[in-house]
């Protein structure tokens, strides 16, 4: 029921800020991108402070905590791997915030409008991956894998990734920075070599870190990791024939998905 003595009589209202729709502090309502925002932040920052954990635990992992050198495996490789790491989290930084200013792009660019999931299978997948920096300091499975041949290559296939990716990012930023509604096909930059370079880069970097871990729990992960990303292409694919239409087709006519002109 109304509180009359709260109720603003006749004489009160500004019936020409009524007019031009400012109406009184009063009849203000929050609009609902007022409620979702801090919402979308709080996710963003969850995200971005779990992968930053997630660096932290797989290091501890490394840790000897009852050796005279605690820090022996944190070696060349290891060390070069978290640091390309730290410089990919902080580009995850500057690519959240530039893009996900709504729900509706968080949704499409994270694929869970049409593929939640593959979410949900990398998450488990990623938590299962620290059994390797386990297996790289303390269980030594298969110790014929650390050959430092091998871990070069790993590391080098990792750091062309991590460039893969922020170059990957850097498009995607502007494509979704605009209006969902007007998007066009991606065809330059990395998108003129293949149709998927970000899932091209994440396999170079299972890759890398396959070889530079030389742990044959990597190399288990790796194979999951392809099925996974193929399952993922085919339910993406369908979705952006789906949004673009015969301007997909095409583009997908003329390039390759994940090497150019192989596959």
């Amino acid at each position: 029921m109304l509180d009359n003595e709260n109720w603003p009589s006749p004489d009160e209202l500004d019936i020409e800020r009524l007019w031009s729709g400012q109406m009184p502090s009063y009849r203000k309502m929050p609009n609902v991108s007022d409620c979702v925002q801090p919402r979308r932040k709080r996710s963003i920052q969850a995200a971005l402070l779990s992968a930053f954990a997630y660096q932290v635990i797989a290091l501890l992992f490394l840790r000897h905590w009852r050796s005279t050198a605690p820090w022996r495996d944190l070696d060349f490789f290891s060390g070069g791997f978290f640091v390309l790491n730290a410089l990919l989290l902080l580009h995850r930084v500057r690519f959240s915030r530039s893009v996900f200013d709504s729900r509706e792009k968080l949704r499409e660019a994270s694929g869970l409008n049409y593929d939640p999931a593959t979410i949900r299978l990398g998450t488990m997948l990623a938590i299962a991956d620290l059994s390797v920096f386990l297996d790289y300091a303390h269980w030594h499975l298969m110790p014929a894998l650390r050959q430092p041949v091998l871990q070069i290559a790993g590391l080098i296939l990792y750091t062309c990734a991590v460039a893969g990716l922020m170059w990957t990012d850097n498009y995607l930023v502007r494509h979704f920075q605009g209006d969902l509604n007007n998007r066009t096909v991606m065809t330059t930059g990395p998108f003129g070599i293949v149709r998927h370079p970000r899932y091209a880069s994440l396999l170079l970097a299972k890759l890398g870190f396959t070889l530079l871990f030389a742990s044959v729990l990597a190399w288990i992960s790796l194979v999951i990791s392809i099925l996974m990303i193929r399952r993922r292409i085919r339910l993406e694919e369908t979705h952006l024939r789906e949004v673009f239409g015969a301007g997909y087709g095409s583009y997908s006519e003329r390039t390759a998905r994940l090497l150019p002109r192989i596959y």
